[in-house]
């Protein structure tokens, strides 16, 4: 693990040049990772994006680019008495057993919020609208949030994808704190519920103080190892420009990096065995796995997580990645916030976002889907996760990189800090789609330019193409109007990391 990339070659100007982008997913079939973006791709989605310019989308994007948070200036975001919560269901879902099993939920934000909306019937989304015509059937544009017009700014899309679909949790997500609550069993949304309730009522908390990170680097893929040097060991380590993630906010930092990123130590830590106790935040980046649409493990254990165990490229199997059916019984992720950065870590889409070939999308899978893990961290019986931010579709590099491939840590860092000194979870990944408004407007001036005869090479419209995307596609799966009991946790003395570990991974091995 200590054999790291080489730099990128350098451009004529002597900077690094642009690569393509590179996926952090790993195919089942093959054990090899999933396909990058080529030229035949770049064409068909640079032929795709001229002839569909979405411009309630395009306006929407353009806008939130001057954007903190997207609920009015005058209304406190983080009191839900002024902000508003809600449930919205698919129209043709039957939502009381629903309602029944979240009823506890629905209690705890009534006394908070005082009315709560929920969209049901007629008044739930369509199938197959967008969240811009839902929006305008309840006489709201895609702008800044006024829930004096009817829709609060915390939403909570409650349903499979295939009933509201991960494009209306994208646009949604735009002004609005979007979560999505998907379980295949009735009894798994009362589960959660109580679970949140019990958290936000209880006299103290069980999670600690602490972070853990867990990021795998495997010497023989390029991937972990751009992941682990650019992203996770500045977060888990610090940096020049900054000390290790949490410091300034008093947690403690576990992290396993490298060989320490194992599937037993990833159950060790769910466990709540590490040295700093069960953690508030876990952060994982790897690859995620990655199945073929009619391949029988898909709904189970598409977006596992592939772990250091993983010998090489050629074959994979189960006692490589970690699924849903790997947390242990025993976990203490009461109280838990995941961050997931691999392929497919949130959910699956139907068809392939990011095609290489022109003509129809690639099929990825009979319908889309939510991801099994997180599902069974959020219901987990003896207290599940709060909520885990993960990514749907493919994860690329570049969500950590510049257009020069140098590392860019802070989209990162904002969240999870944003979340480490309290924020509402809704509110805190509001970044991402800060990020994706930029990008949006940069891509349409790449096309613009390269429509007019501009030299645009194909790395830089891939960049910004996947850049944006990769921004977009992070969903919150739970409430997105949970948070951390930040004041109410203990822990190791403020910002001192935990005592290092025996295989735990320090800057000179990286």
């Amino acid at each position: 693990m200590s054999q790291l990339p080489a730099p990128a070659p350098a451009a004529a100007d002597g900077e690094p040049a642009p690569s393509m982008p590179v996926p952090l997913g790993i195919q089942a079939d093959t054990g090899r990772p999933l396909p990058e973006i080529d030229a035949p791709g770049l064409a068909a989605f640079s032929a795709r994006e001229q002839a569909a310019r979405r411009a309630p989308e395009r306006a929407a994007e353009k806008a939130r680019q001057a954007e903190t948070y997207a609920v009015l200036g005058d209304i406190d975001g983080d009191k839900l008495g002024e902000a508003g919560w809600g449930l919205l269901f698919p129209s043709d879902l039957d939502p009381a057993p629903y309602l029944d099993a979240l009823a506890p939920l629905i209690a705890w934000r009534r006394r908070e919020a005082g009315d709560i909306a929920v969209f049901q019937g007629a008044d739930g989304c369509l199938p197959g609208e967008t969240a811009a015509t839902w929006l305008a059937r309840h006489k709201v544009s895609l702008n800044v949030v006024d829930p004096a017009l009817g829709v609060p700014y915390y939403l909570v899309l409650v349903g499979p994808p295939g009933r509201i679909s991960f494009a209306f949790q994208y646009t949604l997500d735009l002004y609005w704190a979007v979560g999505r609550l998907d379980f295949a069993e009735v009894a798994d949304f009362r589960h959660y519920a109580d679970s949140v309730v019990a958290y936000e009522t209880a006299a103290g908390v069980a999670a600690s103080r602490s972070i853990a990170l867990f990021a795998t680097c495997h010497d023989f893929d390029r991937a972990t190892q751009l992941l682990t040097r650019q992203l996770a060991a500045p977060l888990a380590l610090g940096n020049a420009q900054a000390g290790p993630l949490g410091a300034r906010q008093g947690f403690a930092m576990q992290p396993l990096l490298g060989e320490a990123a194992t599937k037993a130590a990833l159950a060790e830590v769910l466990r709540g065995k590490g040295p700093g106790g069960p953690p508030a935040l876990l952060f994982t980046g790897s690859h995620g796995m990655g199945f073929r649409a009619d391949d029988a493990r898909l709904a189970a254990a598409q977006g596992a997580l592939v772990c250091q165990d993983w010998p090489g490229y050629g074959a994979i199997g189960p006692e490589h990645w970690f699924a849903a059916q790997d947390v242990p019984d025993d976990a203490q992720c009461h109280g838990l916030i995941q961050f997931c950065f691999a392929c497919y870590g949130a959910g699956c889409p139907e068809f392939d976002n990011f095609s290489r070939a022109d003509g129809p999308a690639a099929r990825l899978a009979p319908a889309p889907f939510t991801a099994r893990l997180p599902q069974r961290l959020l219901a987990h019986r003896h207290g599940g996760a709060l909520a885990v931010l993960g990514h749907v579709d493919r994860a690329w590099a570049y969500g950590f990189q510049s257009e020069r491939a140098d590392p860019q840590t802070q989209g990162f860092r904002d969240v999870a800090g944003s979340l480490l000194r309290g924020e509402r979870v809704g509110q805190a990944t509001d970044r991402f789609n800060i990020r994706w408004a930029a990008l949006s407007t940069e891509l349409a001036d790449l096309l613009r330019d390269r429509g007019a005869g501009a030299a645009v090479s194909d790395a830089d419209l891939a960049l910004r193409w996947v850049a944006r995307d990769d921004a977009r596609n992070y969903v919150v799966l739970g409430d997105p109007a949970v948070r951390l009991r930040v004041r109410d946790m203990a822990g190791p003395a403020a910002g001192q990391p935990c005592p290092p570990q025996p295989g735990h991974a320090s800057r000179a091995g990286l």
